[in-house]
């Protein structure tokens, strides 16, 4: 559905109107937006009657009687598999009531103590401790609130306290963890406090329940780190007698049963039938017009107003894009939503956005005055995330409750579960990556059973513009898988040394912990590294630096973190605050010379210091018309097939191997216009290596031959040497166009970032496998060629897979690698090998749906800003093709005679392509 008419009259009166109690639908949007429309569709999301269940039919009378209402079917379900002594996953909609199934458990636990009436009532009480973990220290706070107002209703003396990093020191502490009933903390918390177990004895001696709340969020290396830990929390609690019940709450995801179980080690009934209510929905989902046509309209672009994204990441040629940009159109939107008294959240994807989005609000608003007549209607817009005091976040959220705040820009910090009522409607500065959390997002809107309204406004991405042109995608009953994978070493190895530290480990643990094999390695690895002393049989000690927890990093696997230190002799008031940085950032964003934006702030970087106890890097201010951008260059070494499949006459592997990346030279481009000041800086930085987990599909051997004769007249001119003017471009195009999409639509089905993964199509497949060995006994350097030293640069990276190519006994097979972007791998490309097929799918009605018409295709469809060859060679048909192929929809015309299959071999280059 589209409005062509670009200037609607303004509304005749300033009361806005009724609409099933909305002040503004989906279709009044379109007809009064004042700017320029974008390509719009409005999808009407039907209401949703509550399935309720008497409380009496569940719960006791000292329960179900000061409850006074039913419970949804969900929480009924819920509450009876706890019953049963089951562990449960509550996977059900945002506001269905997940906190009371696990409030309502704690009550029926604190009833069932010995001392709950007994004759010493004042008498300290451990019979039922309760362990709940949110994933924020907002969302603690507030469901603190909530579970005290409860237990209050309910008439119980059950005491409810938050324990995390803000809680004051001392008798405070010691009060909460020997008095409190249920303690709520986060796993940042959960493993610093492991270490003092002692301290917990009482509480963890009574914990019958634990609960993990959001637990959809804990995917990727935060979720190998959160299951680890829990892993550790049950051996603590086990040491003391406990044995608890787990309850998980998560939003709707396409396997809560693996994810959970993968989480806590233990069997999960899942509860996903949401009884709860839902309102009727306009859902709009909004495609921004294209710039031309904005600025012919007499509406000057805000395109060059738009967050640079020199500082993540930006077209190569510096031009504007085809279409204004989500962070322009969506404020516009906001603004235009709350002058029509609709109370909006607008969630965008970073703290800048999220102040400058308030800005350029305010902006449309003086833009368009002649239609927004009235200046003070709706104009109370604020910004939220976690850089402001709490003070004003609080104040923020109590406004958003009260209805005195208009509209608020956020991060997804108000995502979760935060108690500040609910919206009339969302807006959605690009789309969030995952059904999950669009779905978590649009949640926040929606007062009980009336009305409401939801704009995703779409950015130029891949997965943006396949969303907006496929809206049946968001309304498709399954929803993304969340990957956790507890096969990473790097990740295992940290926590065995702190489980080590807080109990000693020995056979017990074998099974429990982890399996044998793999348990003695680790600790064999901290043996000979000094950390620990003795052997399982007889018990292994930890004997290294003090307190092993403040080493685990949350969201990294291992290696060097750089601090990021003020240069001398600079005012401390510029001192940037920056979390410290992985090893991989700095060889990327914080090299010698490298110019970066924080907080508004351009730093440069003066120094890097990789050496010593504490490697860092040195920054000071700068004020400069330019941000750097490094040229990575990357390819993959030594991958070793460890299970494969055939899909029709491909063959696709699942393994490990090495990654390579090259950091060797950055660009100045200048802020304005985009333009390149300086090119091919060197950065003397050497090759970074990391072993990871790949998937990758080989081609057949005829299905090349047909693509290279089909596509053989492509020609890319500016492409250097033996490739620019050969016969295998436009299938090589084809390929990596491939391998672009099949990444950036990855996270249609997966709970995955695309920026943790990376891809490499190549004509060249086999010479970047392992080389076989017949000697078990050669070293490394010769069974894998690589794992002693890297090759120093791309051009030896090059070198080597060359001569690799030209020893093989028959030409290699083609195809592409999905590496996993993090040492040790994450298991999304074991994940992505598993649903192939339905990416593959994905991929190619992205590329066919594309209305671009062009060969090399657009940012919306197989170009990538990650790209480390320039987005060339790039052939979307050759792509869909190749797809088709692998799909069993290929064409068998134009097939090469024998004659022609040879010659073009004969000139087959060794390239690869990023």
């Amino acid at each position: 559905m589209t409005r062509n008419d670009p200037t609607p009259a303004a509304p005749s009166s300033n009361a806005p109107s009724e609409h099933d109690g909305i002040p503004i639908t989906g279709d009044g949007v379109l007809e009064t937006y004042p700017g320029t429309p974008g390509e719009a569709t409005v999808v009407d999301i039907p209401a949703r009657e509550a399935t309720t269940v008497p409380a009496r039919d569940v719960l006791r009378p000292a329960l179900a009687g000061p409850l006074d209402h039913d419970l949804y079917s969900h929480q009924a379900a819920a509450l009876d598999a706890l019953d049963r002594d089951e562990n449960v996953c509550v996977a059900t909609s945002t506001a269905s009531g997940k906190t009371l199934i696990y409030g309502l458990q704690i009550a029926r636990h604190y009833l069932d103590g010995p001392n709950s009436g007994g004759e010493a009532p004042d008498a300290p009480r451990r019979d039922s401790t309760a362990l709940v973990v949110y994933p924020t220290k907002a969302l603690s706070r507030d469901q603190e609130r909530e579970l005290n107002d409860l237990y209050e209703r309910l008439d119980l003396d059950v005491t409810v306290r938050v324990y995390d990093g803000d809680t004051e020191r001392g008798e405070t502490r010691r009060e909460i963890r020997e008095g409190a009933d249920v303690i709520i903390t986060n796993f940042a918390g959960v493993n610093t406090y492991l270490h003092d177990h002692d301290r917990w004895a009482g509480f963890y001696g009574a914990c019958d329940l634990v609960v993990i709340d959001e637990s959809h969020t804990y995917t990727g290396v935060h979720g190998m780190h959160v299951a680890w830990t829990l892993r550790r929390l049950k051996r603590v609690l086990g040491y003391y007698g406990a044995d608890p019940q787990f309850v998980l709450t998560s939003a709707t995801i396409g396997n809560p049963a693996a994810h959970s179980e993968a989480l806590i080690d233990e069997a999960v009934t899942v509860v996903d039938d949401d009884g709860s209510p839902r309102g009727p929905r306009d859902l709009v989902l909004w495609n921004p017009p294209r710039a031309s046509a904005a600025d012919e309209d007499g509406v000057q672009s805000d395109a060059n107003e738009a967050e640079p994204s020199a500082y993540e990441a930006d077209d190569a040629d510096g031009e504007r894009a085809d279409r204004l940009p989500a962070s322009v159109e969506a404020p516009r939107l906001f603004a235009h939503l709350t002058y029509h008294g609709a109370q909006t959240l607008l969630f965008t994807p970073s703290r800048k956005l999220a102040e400058l989005s308030i800005e350029r609000a305010e902006s449309a608003r003086e833009r368009w005055s002649g239609y927004y007549t009235d200046p003070d209607r709706g104009d109370d817009l604020r910004s939220y995330h976690a850089g402001h005091a709490r003070n004003s976040r609080h104040a923020t959220e109590r406004g958003l409750k009260t209805g005195s705040i208009d509209g608020v820009a956020s991060t997804n910090a108000l995502e979760l579960g935060l108690n500040i009522g609910a919206m009339d409607a969302t807006v959605q500065l690009g789309y969030p990556g995952q059904r999950q959390a669009f779905w978590q997002q649009i949640g926040r809107a929606g007062r009980g059973t009336e009305r409401a309204l939801s704009v995703l406004v779409a950015d130029h991405r891949t997965l943006d513009q396949y969303v907006v042109s496929n809206p049946s995608y968001l309304t498709e009953s399954d929803v993304e898988d969340a990957v956790v994978d507890t096969d990473n070493d790097a990740v295992f190895a940290t926590h065995v040394r702190c489980a080590a530290d807080e109990l000693a480990l020995d056979e017990t643990d074998v099974d429990s912990f982890a399996g044998r094999e793999r348990l003695a390695s680790a600790v064999e690895l901290w043996r000979r590294a000094g950390h620990c002393s003795g052997r399982l049989e007889t018990g292994v000690s930890y004997a290294g630096p003090p307190r092993p927890q403040s080493s685990v990093s949350m969201y990294a696997t291992a290696g060097e973190e750089y601090e990021v230190r003020l240069a001398d002799g600079v005012d401390a008031r510029h001192d940037p605050e920056m979390e410290p940085l992985a090893r991989e950032r700095v060889f990327r964003d914080f090299h010698e010379g490298a110019v970066r934006l924080h907080e508004g702030r351009q730093y440069e970087v003066t120094d890097v210091v990789h050496e010593g106890p504490q490697p860092h890097v040195v920054v000071q201010p700068v004020d400069v018309e330019y941000y750097t951008r490094t040229n990575r260059e990357v390819t993959v070494l030594d991958a070793e097939s460890e299970r494969s499949r055939e899909i029709g006459d491909f063959v696709l592997h699942h393994g490990t191997g090495t990654v390579l990346s090259y950091y060797g030279t950055y660009d100045q481009v200048r802020i304005e216009g985009g333009r390149k000041r300086r090119q091919n800086v060197p950065t003397g930085l050497p090759a970074l290596p990391m072993e990871t987990q790949l998937c990758w599909l080989e081609v057949p051997a005829d299905v090349e031959a047909r693509l290279v004769d089909r596509y053989g007249d492509f020609e890319v001119p500016e492409l250097d040497g033996e490739f620019g003017d050969g016969a295998h471009v436009g299938y090589a195009g084809g390929l990596h166009a491939a391998e672009h999409a099949t990444i950036g639509v990855a996270p249609l089905e997966l709970m995955v970032d695309k920026r943790d993964l990376g891809g490499l199509a190549t004509l060249s497949l086999d010479a970047h496998l392992a080389a076989p060995t017949d000697d078990p006994a050669a070293p490394d350097d010769t069974a894998t060629g690589t794992s002693a030293r890297a090759p120093e640069s791309i051009a030896a990276a090059e070198a080597t897979i060359r001569s690799r190519a030209d020893d093989l006994d028959r030409p290699p097979a083609s195809g592409w690698f999905i590496y996993d972007g993090v040492e040790g791998g994450l298991g999304f490309s074991r994940a992505i090998y598993d649903e192939f097929e339905a990416i593959a799918e994905r991929a190619r009605a992205l590329i066919a749906g594309c209305d671009c018409g062009r060969v090399d295709g657009c940012p919306a469809c197989i170009m990538d800003d990650q790209c480390g060859n320039d987005n060339r060679p790039l052939h979307g048909e050759a792509a869909i093709d190749v797809l088709d192929a692998l799909l069993g929809q290929a064409s068998t015309s134009s097939e090469p005679t024998a004659d022609e299959s040879s010659d073009e071999r004969s000139r087959r280059p060794t390239l690869f392509y990023s």
